[in-house]
C-alpha cells in the first residue's frame, strides 16, 4: 500500500530545524513574508507523462480519504496506461473517486515550500481526456457501442452486452465536454444514462459531443419511470422485473433525432408498431399489431432519380443490428415478400391484416433525409468523390455516409465479420506466406480487387491446380482471411458448385472485393466456361422485365481466385468442348507444385513437415480474420482523396517495371495481358506492405507474383499466342490418334508419270483423312480438305490453322504459295492436300 499525500508527496512540516537553521537564526519577519507571498503566487506546474511508463499501483491509500477500494484503468487505443481513477468509501457513507496521473508537478505546498516531484498524483491529464474503454473500442471496430454513465456502470454494461463495446468518460455526468470524443466516427452508438435528471443532461450532451465527432447513429435508452430515482445499469433491477427487460430496453433505444414522420393513425408503443383503425359506429375498435421496433432513417434513391427506397434499421432478438434499403417497387408485389424478409432477419412481424398495414405504412411514411443507393459494392462516386462501399455495410471516403447498398433481400454481412486484431492476423497468418510463393500470391490477390478500378485494369481470375492435400485450398484460407473467415462453412471459400444465374448476386456483393471459389471439380462442365466468361466480363445477362423492356444488367468487377484438381481446359472437355486461348486467359491456371517437394509451400518456417504449416494458416485463418482488408481500405481511400494522382503514378510504376522485369519482349498479347494481372497483385501486395497491413519484407509481393508468372509461362509452353499452341496442339492429337488407322501409305512417287501410288499388297482403309508418304526421310501425311476443315480442324478456323503450321514449318506449301498442294494420287487422279510434316509430333506446342 502506497501512502500518499493529497499532492502525491509525503510532506513532513513538523521535522526539527537543522544545525544549519539554528545557527542562521531567524529572517527577517518582513521579508520572510515577502518571500513566502511571492512562492505562493508562482504558478503551478503540472506536465502529466501520457502514456506513464509503467502501469499504476493496485491501490493506494489517500491522506484523506483512506484506503482505495476499486480501480480503473484508462489506456490508450494500443493498451498502454494513462491514467486511472481510484474509489474511495468515505466516513460519512459516501464515495469519492479521484484521478491518479503520473508526470511532473512543481507546486508550492500550504506552508509555503516549493515542492518539485515527478512520479504519480492526485490530478488528471490535461484535456482533452481519453475514453473510458479507448483500448475495447480501438480492438473492436466494427461493434456497436454502449456508453454508460460513469466507470462501474460501463464494466457493468460490459459484461450485461458482451455484443457491445461499452465506455464512459471521466469527471462524471457534468465532465463530458471534456472527454475527446473523435474515436466514435462512424460508429453505431447507444447512450444509457442514469435514470436522473444529471443523467438526462449527460445522455444530451453526449449526443451532441457524439454528433460532432460523426457518430453514425446515436440513440438513447429510455429508462422506465417505475425505475428508482437515480437507477443505473449497474445496479440491481427492481423488484418484479425479469432479467430480460435490460435486452429489451436496449433493443428499443429510440434515436436521438428521429428522421422521419409517422402516418397517420400509426403509432409506437412499447417498441411496437400499432395501428388504429377508424371509429365504427361511435366508439374505437382494438389496436392492429403490426411488428416490432424499428427505424427509418430516410429515403434512398440512384443517382439518376430511380430505385427508390425506404432505408430501415432494426434490432433482432439477440441484438444485431440489421439495415436494408427497401425498394419500394416491393410494396406492389403480390405476396407478403416485405414482411418474410423482415421476419428471416429477426424482426417481429404481425400476420394476417398486419401484412397489408407494414406495406401501407412503408408506402406512406415520410423522411426529408436523402440516401443515394448502389447496386453493388465497391468504388462509386459520391459529390465527385470516390468513395468505397464495403460489403459489411461500412462505405469508407468523404461523402460516405449519404451512400447506402440497395437490393431486393438483406444481405447478410456474416462472411464478412472480424475477429481478433490486424497484429494478430499478422503474426499469426500473413507471416507464414513469406517465401511461399503460391501462398504469397493468393493472399496478396486478396489486395487486388480495389486496384481494378483505379488502375483501370480488367477482370480476371486465378486457378491454382494440383492433387489433392498439395495445398490448394490453405492458400485460398489464407486470402479469404483478408476479408473475412477463411473457411467454406459461412465464411470467405465459396464452392464452384454454383451455376452462372446463381453467381451473378455473389460477384455484385463481393464487386472490387475478393471472391473465392474452390474446387473446379464441382462445377457443372457445361456451364463454367460460361461462368468463367461472365465474371471476367463483368456482366450478368440481360433479361427482361414484365412489359418486355430490358432489365438493368448487374455489373462488378471482380479479381477471382479458383482452386481444384482439374484445369479449366479438363474440366470443360467433360462436356465435349474445347477450351478458346481467350478464355485461359480471364482464368488463368497456375500448377500448385512449388517444386520443392511440399506442394505448395518452399518455406515451411520452423514446421517439421507441410502439413503442419497448412493447419497452422488454416486454422489461424478461421481464428484471425476480416481486419487486414479493413485497414487496407481505410488507407487507400484516405491515399486516393489526398493524392489520388501521386497514387495511380506510383502504382502504375511499379506495374510498368514488374512488365519489363518479367514479361518476354516479344510475348504475344495474351501472355501481356496475363503477366499484367500477375504485375497487379504483386503492385497491390507491396501496396499493402507499404501500408502497414502485411508485415512483409519489402518487394516480397512482386517476387512472389514474378516467380509464379514464370511458372505458369513455363507451363505454357512459350510465349507465343494461345490459340497458336492450341492449333499445333489439336494436329498433334489428330495425327498421334489416327496417323496410322486412317492415313493409307502410299509408295514412293513414279518418276515419269508423277504418280503417288500403293506398296504391292497394301490393305486399304475406310473412313480415309488422307494419305501418309516418304519423301526422301521426311515422312509427310496428305490430309484431305473436308478432313482438315471438318475433323483437324473441328472448332478452328482451318485457314489460320493452315498458317500456323506454315510458319512453324510443319506445313508444305505450293510452289505457288499456297497452304494445300495439287498431288496426283494413282487410280484417284489429281487431288489437294494440306501437307503437314511428322516434324510436328516432336515439336514444341
Amino acid at each position: 500500500m502506497n501512502e500518499l499525500s493529497a499532492d502525491g508527496i509525503q510532506p513532513d512540516p513538523f521535522a526539527p530545524f537543522t544545525e544549519a537553521e539554528k545557527t542562521s537564526g531567524f529572517p527577517d519577519s518582513t521579508a520572510a513574508v515577502a518571500a513566502f507571498a511571492e512562492r505562493r503566487a508562482m504558478p503551478e506546474i503540472w506536465e502529466p507523462q501520457c502514456p506513464a511508463p509503467a502501469e499504476p499501483p493496485e491501490s493506494v491509500k489517500h491522506w484523506q480519504h483512506g484506503d482505495s477500494v476499486a480501480r480503473w484503468d484508462y489506456r490508450t487505443a494500443d493498451g498502454a496506461p494513462i491514467f486511472s481513477v481510484y474509489r474511495f468509501n468515505t466516513a460519512d457513507g459516501g464515495k469519492q473517486t479521484l484521478p491518479h496521473t503520473y508526470g511532473r508537478r512543481a507546486w508550492t505546498d500550504k506552508n509555503g515550500l516549493r515542492r518539485d516531484a515527478t512520479g504519480w498524483h492526485w490530478k488528471r491529464p490535461l484535456p482533452p481526456l481519453p475514453l473510458y474503454g479507448l483500448d475495447r473500442l480501438a480492438a473492436r471496430p466494427e461493434d456497436p457501442v454502449l456508453i454508460a454513465e460513469g466507470e462501474k456502470s460501463a464494466d457493468a454494461a460490459a459484461k450485461l452486452f458482451p455484443s457491445y463495446v461499452a465506455i464512459t468518460s471521466c469527471g462524471g455526468s457534468n465532465s463530458a465536454g471534456k472527454a475527446d470524443w473523435t474515436p466514435l466516427a462512424d460508429r453505431m452508438v447507444t447512450i444509457w444514462p442514469d435514470h436522473d435528471d444529471a443523467g438526462t443532461d449527460y445522455a444530451r450532451a453526449v449526443t451532441r459531443l457524439a454528433g460532432e465527432a460523426g457518430a453514425a447513429e446515436i440513440r438513447i435508452v429510455s429508462v422506465p419511470e417505475l425505475f428508482p430515482p437515480g437507477w443505473d445499469v449497474a445496479d440491481d433491477l427492481p423488484e418484479g422485473e425479469g432479467p430480460d427487460v435490460l435486452a429489451e430496453l436496449l433493443a428499443g433505444a429510440a434515436l436521438a433525432e428521429p428522421p422521419f414522420k409517422m402516418p397517420d393513425g400509426y403509432s409506437w408503443e412499447k417498441g411496437q408498431l400499432w395501428f388504429q383503425p377508424g371509429q365504427k359506429d361511435g366508439s374505437w375498435p382494438p389496436k392492429v399489431f403490426v411488428c416490432g421496433q424499428f427505424d427509418v432513417l430516410g429515403e434512398a434513391r440512384t443517382s439518376t432519380g430511380t430505385g427508390w427506397s425506404v432505408f430501415l434499421r432494426w434490432c433482432d432478438r439477440d441484438g444485431r443490428r440489421h439495415e436494408w434499403p427497401m425498394p419500394k417497387s416491393l410494396l406492389h408485389r403480390e405476396g407478403n415478400l416485405i414482411a418474410e424478409t423482415l421476419t428471416d432477419a429477426g424482426l417481429v412481424c404481425g400476420i394476417g391484416q398486419a401484412h397489408g398495414l407494414l406495406k401501407d405504412f412503408l408506402a406512406r411514411v415520410y423522411s426529408a433525409r436523402r440516401f443515394e443507393c448502389v447496386d453493388r459494392t465497391g468504388w462509386h462516386q459520391a459529390e465527385g468523390k470516390p468513395v468505397f462501399v464495403a460489403p459489411w455495410g461500412k462505405v469508407y471516403g468523404e461523402g460516405a455516409a449519404n451512400i447506402v447498398l440497395q437490393s431486393e433481400r438483406i444481405v447478410s454481412a456474416e462472411s464478412f465479420k472480424t475477429a481478433g486484431t490486424l497484429k494478430q492476423w499478422q503474426d499469426e497468418v500473413a507471416q507464414f506466406a513469406i517465401g511461399n510463393d503460391r501462398v504469397a500470391l493468393f493472399m496478396a490477390a486478396g489486395f487486388a480487387g480495389p486496384l481494378l478500378e483505379v488502375l483501370s485494369q480488367d477482370s480476371g481470375g486465378l486457378h491454382l491446380v494440383g492433387s489433392s492435400q498439395s495445398g490448394k485450398t490453405t492458400c485460398a484460407s489464407g486470402a479469404g482471411s483478408l476479408w473475412g473467415q477463411g473457411t467454406r462453412r459461412n465464411g470467405q471459400v465459396r464452392s464452384w458448385k454454383t451455376t452462372a444465374n446463381g453467381l451473378e448476386g455473389t460477384a455484385a456483393e463481393t464487386s472490387d472485393c475478393l471472391l473465392i471459389l474452390d474446387e473446379l471439380g464441382q462445377a457443372d462442365s457445361k456451364e463454367v466456361a460460361d461462368i468463367v466468361y461472365q465474371l471476367a466480363n463483368e456482366t450478368g445477362k440481360g433479361r427482361a422485365a414484365r412489359g418486355g423492356e430490358a432489365r438493368r444488367r448487374q455489373t462488378w468487377r471482380s479479381l477471382f481466385l479458383s482452386t481444384g484438381e482439374l484445369t479449366l481446359a479438363a474440366k470443360i472437355g467433360e462436356a465435349g468442348k474445347r477450351t478458346m486461348a481467350g478464355l485461359e486467359v480471364r482464368l488463368i491456371s497456375l500448377p500448385a507444385d512449388a517444386g520443392a517437394g511440399y506442394g505448395v509451400f518452399q518455406e515451411l518456417h520452423g514446421f517439421d513437415n507441410a502439413r503442419d504449416l497448412a493447419t497452422q494458416i488454416s486454422g489461424a485463418a478461421a481464428k484471425y480474420y476480416g481486419t487486414a482488408a479493413r485497414a487496407f481500405l481505410a488507407k487507400l481511400t484516405d491515399n486516393r482523396a489526398k493524392n489520388e494522382g501521386g497514387l495511380i503514378a506510383d502504382l502504375k510504376g511499379l506495374r510498368d517495371k514488374f512488365m519489363k522485369d518479367y514479361c518476354p519482349a516479344d510475348a504475344d498479347g495474351q501472355v501481356k495481358s496475363v503477366c499484367s494481372r500477375f504485375a497487379l497483385i504483386g503492385v497491390a501486395g507491396e501496396l499493402a506492405r507499404v501500408y502497414g497491413v502485411l508485415p512483409w519484407p519489402k518487394n516480397e509481393a512482386l517476387r512472389a507474383a514474378g516467380a509464379c508468372f514464370k511458372a505458369w509461362l513455363a507451363e505454357r509452353g512459350g510465349s507465343g499466342a494461345g490459340e497458336d499452341s492450341a492449333a499445333l496442339a489439336q494436329v498433334r492429337a489428330f495425327l498421334e490418334a489416327h496417323g496410322a488407322s486412317r492415313f493409307e501409305r502410299l509408295h514412293e512417287t513414279n518418276s515419269k508419270t508423277g504418280e503417288n501410288y500403293y506398296p504391292p499388297g497394301e490393305i486399304r482403309i475406310l473412313n480415309r483423312a488422307g494419305f501418309s508418304r516418304l519423301v526422301g526421310d521426311e515422312l509427310q501425311f496428305l490430309i484431305m480438305p473436308e478432313a482438315w476443315r471438318n475433323e483437324v480442324c473441328k472448332g478452328m478456323n482451318y485457314k489460320q490453322v493452315a498458317a500456323v503450321l506454315r510458319d512453324k514449318g510443319y506445313l508444305k506449301e505450293s510452289a505457288d504459295g499456297k497452304n494445300s498442294q495439287s498431288i496426283r494420287i494413282a487410280g484417284h487422279g489429281q487431288m489437294r492436300f494440306y501437307v503437314v510434316t511428322a516434324d510436328i509430333m516432336a515439336g514444341d506446342a
